[in-house]
């Protein structure tokens, strides 16, 4: 290491020192500005009245002179600017002071010294008063930046070596050195990062003690998340993961188990869904799935059972039907449900039969449509206490069929000479007012005379009707 190196723990001692005695120096460079500022107009006016004096002087030789003399000073103005922007604010730093003094100072003080000559008018000095610094300066920043080479060298091998606490005290040397490093704070992660990483090791060491796998995991997934290039470490989480997953196995196929046994079936079939994630042994798992699925149906059949009975009793009949249709699928041979299945469809056959003359009961007014509808009415009558619409509709039809049983009193009016008769009824002969009773129904009344031009007419009786009264007779002639 460079001398500058090998002091440089004093110098940090020190800079606590130094820094007080920056402000002295920034007031003797504030002063020497205005020096420069006064030197400079000085040399300005000075060599304004020497360009006057040779411009008085009508020579040639004279005329080159100032011009070279000019050249000279715009080159010395130039690298002086290109130093200011270049060398100034490296010496500028208080840690570059703070780092070599000597050298620092020696480099300024070459730098002052192309000032003077520049304002002395001394050009050709001012060039090799600016090499000058310049040789210094590079040769204090190799020293410096090589100095924070050095310590960031030491700190990466104290990281590498697992010794955060040494580490740390080289990031604080190559922090006093240049504080403005990027690899300072990429540094500090990594040393920061040890402190976690011995907070999971302490846990995983205790979750090893408690033989609780699921913190070991967690723990050590920690731990190869941070170094990730230690091997030992992900075999160590390798082996963790594969002993929680066979406990994880072990509970899911347990919770199976049990759930089966109590008949719990949506909990028998989430720890099957999770034996399935854990990539559980597949005849344990095709074993489980099957009590599952018998389990299933029996509770299926048992269910549909269950509603048959219920629908049943509430002489839902076209459901009942439907759902002993399922169950006999299932379990065959079940008399009761057989025979709930042949009354279902006796009671919808009876309600079909009957709707056939409900829909149109003006049809019972025909004796033989009657005798049908009696007839429906005999089969359904043992159905009855097993619908009760089948129940109001065998008395809807009854009603029907004694409305259309039951006479209205008809009168028939004519002239004594036409011969009436009641098509299908009989032959009423001549008359003046008959009085006869008629079912209910539509009925054609025919008159006839010789000589005279037939009639007839259409009799409507109703079954509210209490009287009827009709004229027929023959009175136009031929």
């Amino acid at each position: 290491m460079q001398p500058e190196q090998s002091s440089l723990d004093e110098q940090l001692k020190k800079q606590t020192q130094v820094r007080q005695s920056q402000v002295g120096t920034y007031v003797a460079i504030a002063l020497a500005s205005v020096l420069l500022v006064a030197t400079g107009i000085a040399a300005y006016y000075f060599t304004t009245l020497e360009v006057q004096q040779q411009v008085s002087t009508p020579t040639e030789a004279a005329g080159s002179a100032v011009e070279a003399n000019e050249q000279h000073r715009e080159q010395a103005q130039q690298a002086i600017l290109a130093y200011e922007q270049q060398y100034q604010p490296l010496l500028a730093r208080s840690q570059i002071q703070s780092f070599a003094p000597a050298k620092h100072q020696q480099a300024t003080q070459a730098y002052e010294l192309a000032l003077q000559a520049f304002a002395q008018s001394q050009f050709r000095e001012v060039e090799t008063h600016l090499k000058h610094s310049i040789a210094m300066a590079e040769k204090l920043q190799k020293h410096w930046l090589e100095a924070a080479d050095s310590w960031y060298q030491q700190a990466e091998q104290a990281l590498t070596q697992q010794r955060p606490q040494e580490a740390q005290l080289y990031v604080q040397k190559l922090t006093a050195v240049n504080d403005q490093d990027t690899r300072i704070k990429e540094l500090q992660q990594r040393i920061d990062g040890f402190a976690q990483q011995q907070h999971w090791w302490r846990v995983y060491q205790g979750a090893l003690a408690e033989r609780d796998v699921p913190k070991q995991v967690t723990a050590l997934q920690q731990l190869v998340q941070a170094q990730p290039n230690r091997d030992e470490l992900k075999q160590k989480l390798a082996a963790a993961q594969e002993s929680l997953r066979q406990n994880q196995l072990s509970a899911a196929v347990e919770q199976a188990q049990q759930a089966l046994q109590q008949q719990q079936l949506q909990q028998a079939q989430q720890a099957i869904s999770r034996i399935a994630q854990l990539q559980g042994d597949k005849n344990t798992l095709a074993l489980l799935k099957a009590q599952l699925a018998k389990q299933q149906r029996q509770l299926s059949t048992e269910q549909t059972r269950a509603l048959l009975l219920q629908a049943s009793e509430q002489q839902q009949w076209q459901q009942v039907i439907r759902l002993a249709e399922q169950y006999l699928q299932q379990a065959p041979g079940d008399s009761t449900i057989t025979a709930l299945a042949a009354r279902g469809r006796e009671v919808l056959a009876a309600k079909q039969k009957l709707n056939v003359y409900l829909t149109r009961p003006q049809r019972l007014s025909d004796s033989s449509v009657r005798a049908q509808a009696e007839q429906a009415l005999t089969r359904a009558q043992p159905l009855k206490p097993y619908s009760q619409d089948l129940a109001r509709g065998i008395d809807t039809l009854r009603a029907h069929l004694k409305e259309m049983s039951t006479p209205v009193q008809i009168t028939l009016l004519s002239n004594g000479e036409t011969q009436v008769r009641i098509f299908g009824v009989e032959r009423l002969g001549e008359f003046t007012e008959k009085t006869l009773p008629l079912l209910p129904g539509s009925y054609t009344i025919e008159g006839r005379r010789s000589g005279y031009v037939t009639v007839k007419e259409k009799l409507i009786v109703n079954s509210d009707s209490h009287s009827v009264s009709l004229t027929i007779a023959c009175t136009k002639r031929i």
